[in-house]
């Protein structure tokens, strides 16, 4: 019974775990290598894409001309875009509507998952199991115990997971992490990020899905709901997907705060936030800010309109006793002049730079050593974001233990670390 009938792999999984622990050659399926062999230093690294939609095709864009990694399979619930990927690989690279069917492949290496949001844990875990490794996008999770499943996953099965979280890999941001290391700006004490609002979605207008959309599948675990153009385009306005500019561009911005201030998790977090315009449509306020307090820092996530720190529309802010960073993905300013640090600019597109990413994963593909944005790195990031969402829901401040991953004393907001899935589907 091959994978695409199952939607409980433990049992298959497990007994795979157990053949390949006591040394039993595992099958190689479709005449390649079994996915958890060690691949030779200057073999090709057998990819698959599953998520072919805006940040998959970038994806694509990078990995199509690469010599040492090669895509082999494209995999998305709207059967056109897998197809038109396919188009855009050529050679022997084969489409697929359900994930599963790629995870049944033993010659596929490792996977790249550009799904929306609330699918990234379930594949990722399950593509682990398979012995693949793992490029997840971000955010990681939409739940902090999704995250650390995730986690716990890539130990048990040895995979290297990298999240797309690929500032971690540009020179840009390795520098300015580094000055502000070398305590140029003295002791930081204050840190943070901005961006702009969360946009206006518009109503929903239910429909029946387009020719070649599997919608259940693409609900997956989700709640069931009618389809609708807004929810399969703007998936991000919906908690039940993600939540907002809070998860999208929060974890790229707050990883980088996290690795400059070298902690991983607050002690306590205080958001708040409104839709002062009134947003139809939406599940994310419009304006929010955050305020976190950790042991050695003050950290602040800010959404609002017009904002601007250092010239800069979004950002990451430093703030030491000696002196301030600010940071996007252009460049980086040193204040005060005293400090006599000029501009640093970014060289190459600050935008859609993945390449120096996907190197890094495809190195550690070979070594084994885990990447620059390891999944660990990528669920304290994650975890950062949704504890303010948590914070907004509860509509008050809270008290974390980032050790146990569970709130002190409360446990109104403990039931917020996880959320059901929707039957068959289960971590």
């Amino acid at each position: 019974m091959s994978l695409h009938d199952r939607t409980n792999r433990r049992g298959f999984l497990g007994t795979l775990g157990r053949a390949a622990a006591a040394g039993v050659a595992a099958s190689a399926g479709l005449g390649g290598r079994p996915a958890f062999a060690r691949l030779g230093a200057n073999e090709r690294v057998r990819l698959a894409l599953i998520g072919c939609g805006g940040m998959g095709n970038r994806h694509l864009g990078s990995l199509i001309p690469r010599t040492d990694a090669e895509i082999v399979a494209t995999c998305d619930v709207f059967l056109p875009r897998a197809e038109d990927a396919k188009q855009a690989v050529g050679g022997a690279c084969e489409a697929y509507q359900d994930y599963r069917r790629v995870l049944d492949r033993d010659d596929i290496d490792a996977v790249f998952i550009a799904t929306p949001d609330h699918w990234h844990p379930l594949i990722t875990i399950q593509a682990c199991q398979a012995w693949k490794d793992v490029y997840v996008e971000k955010p990681v999770s939409t739940t902090i115990v999704e995250g650390r499943a995730m986690v716990d996953a890539a130990r048990r099965y040895g995979r290297v997971v990298q999240v797309g979280t690929q500032q971690r890999s540009q020179t840009l941001f390795q520098d300015a992490v580094a000055l502000v290391h070398s305590g140029k700006l003295g002791q930081v004490t204050s840190a943070g990020s901005w961006i702009s609002v969360n946009g206006q979605m518009g109503i929903e207008t239910p429909q029946d899905p387009p020719p070649g959309l599997d919608w259940e599948l693409w609900l997956g675990p989700a709640p069931w709901v009618p389809y609708s153009p807004q929810r399969q385009y703007a998936f991000r306005a919906f908690h039940d997907y993600a939540n907002g500019e809070l998860t999208n561009w929060g974890v790229h911005l707050m990883d980088t705060v996290l690795w400059g201030i070298r902690e991983s998790y607050p002690l306590e977090i205080q958001a708040i936030g409104g839709s002062y315009r009134a947003v139809p449509g939406n599940d994310d306020f419009e304006s929010l800010e955050a305020s976190f307090r950790f042991r050695t820092a003050n950290v602040t996530w800010q959404q609002r309109h017009n904002d601007a720190l250092g010239g800069k529309g979004y950002g990451i802010r430093f703030n030491g006793t000696d002196g301030r960073l600010y940071m996007d993905r252009s460049s980086f300013i040193v204040e005060p002049p005293s400090l006599a640090v000029p501009e640093t600019k970014e060289q190459g597109d600050p935008w859609i730079d993945v390449g120096t990413h996907h190197t890094n994963f495809i190195e550690c593909i070979h070594t084994r050593e885990r990447p620059h944005a390891d999944i660990e790195f990528g669920h304290r990031a994650t975890s950062m974001v949704l504890l303010a969402g948590i914070s907004l829901d509860c509509g008050r401040s809270l008290s974390w233990d980032g050790e146990a991953e569970r709130f002190l004393n409360d446990e109104q907001a403990n039931r917020y670390l996880n959320r059901p899935y929707r039957a068959p589907w289960h971590l």
